[in-house]
């Protein structure tokens, strides 16, 4: 994959995760442009529309769903023909209509801001993201009241119809000239294995191959999912992904654990992007100092246990460890200069 061999002579860059809470949105564009220009992602506004939230963004088109504004959600529409609505689905995706997927500029102000930003900078990459299968499969009840992910030809259709969001921006990012990267968020696999997450393994392993696979049958693309919480990091690891992003300020002694699975992840040219400047835990007492000596530490223990260090740098990127959403303007501006500065250290 050339996508990949370039992308693997550059190491320690680093770039973003997903929402914002900002409402000016030329600002927070132009500051992601600036501070992580290795690989910029294109901000969620949720602060300005309700159609910005990760779970209403990508719904457009989606078979049988129907956006409800008032209760900032989307639910099963069982009304008219189920079937002829999975007619229509399909015939728009064996016809490989990317228009019939594309994301409204009301659903994406952030990503049709930093194309057109993007027109004049130097940056190589653009990472897009789109809500993960698992995650929203879960979110939606059926006629059933069970989630949907349970019923297999409306998880087909949707899990194939959110690959092609996928592929719809990895395609506008190209008509650029950047390469696309394209991340599936789930925060939905935080705790799986738990009491608390009753999802067989091989149903996820069958899902989440089956967006990276309908995606690369279109675009050869890098692709990433992010896991904000503990995860089954064997699991993770062994999946066909090319990049792993994670909470590594809270969870890198979890991840740790599982060196034999992270060595096979680096083999086979997986990326790890270290979600190593807090969010949620940000706090006064966090500084460069204590984010790079977290860090660190992960490496020192993966080094210990038999992981070649240059090798782990080289694979790997710097992120904050999940998105800025929640927290006010003028901290999320610090995490995104925290993450800059944290890449440029970790690169010397």
């Amino acid at each position: 994959m050339k996508n990949i061999d370039n992308f693997l002579n550059i190491s320690c860059k680093c770039s973003g995760i997903g929402s914002v809470p900002h409402i000016d949105i030329d600002k927070i564009s132009n500051l992601i442009l600036d501070k992580l220009p290795d690989i910029p992602y294109w901000p969620q506004f949720e602060n300005i529309d309700v159609r910005e939230n990760m779970m209403i963004q990508y719904s457009e088109n989606l078979p049988c769903l129907k956006l409800d504004l008032n209760e900032k959600m989307i639910r099963y529409d069982s009304s008219g023909s189920i079937e002829e609505k999975l007619l229509e689905f399909y015939e728009n995706y064996t016809s490989s209509r990317y228009e019939y997927f594309k994301i409204s500029p009301n659903f994406a102000r952030g990503f049709y801001n930093i194309l057109e930003k993007s027109k004049n900078r130097d940056n190589r990459f653009i990472k897009g993201q789109v809500v993960g299968p698992i995650t929203f499969l879960l979110s939606i009840i059926g006629e059933d009241g069970k989630p949907i992910i349970y019923n297999d030809n409306l998880s087909d259709a949707i899990t194939r119809g959110l690959a092609m969001k996928g592929v719809w921006q990895a395609k506008e990012i190209r008509k650029i000239g950047k390469i696309p990267i394209i991340s599936f968020d789930e925060p939905s696999l935080s705790g799986f294995g738990s009491a608390f997450m009753a999802l067989e393994r091989d149903m996820v392993v069958s899902i989440l191959d089956k967006i990276i696979s309908t995606v690369k049958e279109h675009e050869d693309i890098l692709i990433g999912l992010h896991c904000c919480g503990n995860s089954d990091w064997d699991m993770l690891l062994q999946s066909k992904i090319d990049i792993l992003s994670f909470d590594s300020y809270g969870f890198s002694k979890n991840f740790t654990l599982y060196p034999r699975s992270i060595q096979k992840f680096l083999g086979k040219n997986g990326i790890i992007a270290w979600g190593a400047v807090p969010t949620i835990d940000y706090n006064e007492n966090v500084s460069i100092e204590t984010i790079t000596e977290k860090l660190t530490n992960a490496f020192d223990t993966l080094e210990e246990k038999g992981i070649d260090r240059g090798l782990l740098i080289n694979r790997s990127l710097f992120t904050p460890s999940c998105g800025l959403g929640t927290l006010s303007d003028n901290i999320a501006a610090e995490v995104i200069n925290l993450t800059s500065e944290l890449a440029k250290r970790m690169k010397n």
